[in-house]
């Protein structure tokens, strides 16, 4: 089973966050459905949520926040 999410991030983080899930082999895409205001989509196996949290988790060092985009 995959999990979709659709975020809401920093714009101008976007492709950094996008080459950093590309470093790891086969855990998650980053598809940008608007990148004027940076919605982004994440689909990942559901076994790899810890992996993908963990990541975004580390991007707040570099200043990238995420927040559930919902039914936009």
């Amino acid at each position: 089973m995959e999990t979709i999410r659709k975020l809401i991030m920093n714009r101008e983080g976007i492709g950094f966050f996008k080459a950093i899930l590309e470093s790891y082999e086969d855990v998650a895409l980053l598809t940008v459905l608007d990148g004027r205001t940076g919605e982004v989509e994440v689909i990942y196996p559901s076994e790899a949520h810890e992996v993908v949290a963990s990541i975004m988790a580390d991007m707040r060092r570099f200043g990238i926040l995420f927040r559930e985009a919902g039914n936009v």
